[in-house]
């Protein structure tokens, strides 16, 4: 097993001598083509961390430090509007392996199992000859905690499987290995050790024994979810010097202090992926894909954490990297949706999307320095709203009584922090008009029976 732990003195050293500027990733960025050879595929995925939470981008939140993303924003494309289809795990996670929405597939809350007929990215890779493998949580597989997911199809194409369907459990891992053993019986997790660390050691192994062949794999960390308890060596900011956003209410400063210290130990496991990479000859061709299943608001509008239309809770990270294939230190700010990932990668791919997908190709806004006509993204909660975005404007729509009612809107170029809502105003009823034509298009091209709630799909299947 691969180690890669850092004292607090080693990381603080290390830290102080380069700040921002990240300290494990390379600069050079090489143009080379992978006509002659499809590339691998990381995808990182992390819970509950929001766009706003990293040393880049506008408006970012002060103090927090992520040097390796950073980097790797600056190495590929940042996706600078890119939001979740549901700001919860479950609902989530099922948009991006699926691209489809939750009404589509019925995960429309937390602990449900997605439906055996769901064409998932996964299943797409094995088919073309990928080696397939899935580390951490899992969150698609029903009610059990922490649940192992069998090697059946409710592993959804993925091969081999190191994890547990659901629980956050940062010092005592529940993971499992691909046949059903807990591996702290095994000895291969010791109790006590960073669990993102443990998986991010295992993904390293995995890449290194597939080196020479075509691989996808998807690593999901439980962090920068609550609870905020990161380990000592990145529990380095003061709460007294916390900044808290302009439209935070009643905000807890240690508890922000702590959630930047989980993102910043993510972002060191992230630089020791890169790191392997680079060590292994594998980063110039290795499509590499940073994001969120969802953000967190602690405390924006008075919000705990997620599930709301508000862009602490759904704007969520992007970042990819293929060198020679996607522009280094490309900005799109076209939109895009979490529904959007699976076409968009397997596209990159060279890969058939699958027609089942309801979100698009938006490979484009990587691939070429080119404007790319931008369209509407729309965003859900089961019953209780849904929203769509396009251009500047948000709206929000919630069911009042039964009823379909606009409750939010906003210019997000000029209140990026949501602070006035323009609803109803007069001034602004021609957008206004314009986008609820649009969302209620996104329903009915969907087949969204909002403002009822979309029939829920089951938490267990006997196929």
């Amino acid at each position: 097993m691969n180690t890669h732990g850092y004292t607090r003195r080693e990381f603080l050293k290390q830290f102080a001598a380069v700040g921002a500027g990240g300290y494990l990733l390379s600069n050079r960025t090489l143009d080379v083509s992978i006509s002659a050879k499809r590339p691998n595929v990381l995808f990182v995925l992390a819970d509950q961390w929001r766009n706003c939470s990293f040393s880049h981008g506008a408006h970012h939140d002060e103090l927090v430090k992520t040097p390796n993303c950073d980097k790797l924003a600056e190495q590929g494309v940042r996706w600078s509007r890119c939001y979740s289809a549901h700001p919860l795990c479950t609902p989530n996670r099922s948009a991006i392996i699926t691209g489809r929405f939750p009404h589509e597939t019925g995960m429309i809350q937390n602990n449900l199992m997605l439906p055996p007929s769901e064409r998932c990215m996964a299943q797409v890779f094995g088919d073309a000859g990928y080696r397939t493998h899935y580390i951490g949580k899992w969150h698609m597989d029903g009610q059990a905690k922490p649940g192992f997911v069998s090697p059946n199809w409710r592993r959804r194409g993925f091969a081999t499987f190191e994890g547990f369907n659901r629980g956050h459990f940062y010092y005592d891992s529940p993971t499992f290995t691909n046949n059903g053993v807990k591996m702290s019986a095994t000895g291969q997790y010791v109790p006590g050790q960073f669990e993102p660390t443990f998986q991010t050691d295992l993904a390293i192994d995995f890449m290194k024994e597939n080196k020479n062949r075509p691989f996808f794999c998807y690593l999901s960390w439980g962090p920068p979810h609550t609870p905020y308890n990161p380990p000592d060596s990145f529990d380095i900011y003061k709460p007294d010097d916390v900044v808290f956003r302009p439209n935070v209410v009643d905000g807890n400063r240690n508890s922000l202090a702590r959630y930047f210290g989980l993102c910043t130990s993510l972002d060191h496991e992230f630089g020791c992926l890169m790191q392997t990479l680079k060590e292994l000859g594998l980063e110039d061709n290795t499509l590499v894909v940073f994001t969120a299943d969802h953000g967190d608001c602690i405390k924006s509008h008075g919000i705990a954490h997620k599930n709301h239309p508000e862009e602490e809770s759904c704007h969520i990270p992007l970042i990819m990297r293929l060198p020679g294939r996607l522009k280094n230190g490309q900005v799109a700010d076209n939109l895009v949706s979490s529904i959007d990932l699976m076409p968009t990668i397997l596209s990159i791919c060279s890969l058939q999307v699958p027609r089942t997908c309801t979100g698009k190709d938006k490979s484009a806004a990587a691939l070429v320095r080119q404007s790319l006509a931008d369209e509407s993204i729309y965003a859900e909660k089961a019953g209780d709203w849904r929203a769509v975005i396009m251009g500047p404007h948000k709206l929000v729509v919630e069911s009042i009584d039964g009823v379909q009612t606009p409750t939010k809107l906003f210019d997000l170029a000029n209140d990026p922090y949501e602070m006035n809502n323009l609803v109803d105003l007069a001034r602004y009823a021609d957008p206004q008009a314009t986008l609820l034509a649009e969302l209620n298009a996104w329903k009915q091209k969907t087949y969204d029976p909002f403002p009822a709630t979309p029939p829920k799909a089951k938490n267990m299947y006997d196929v």
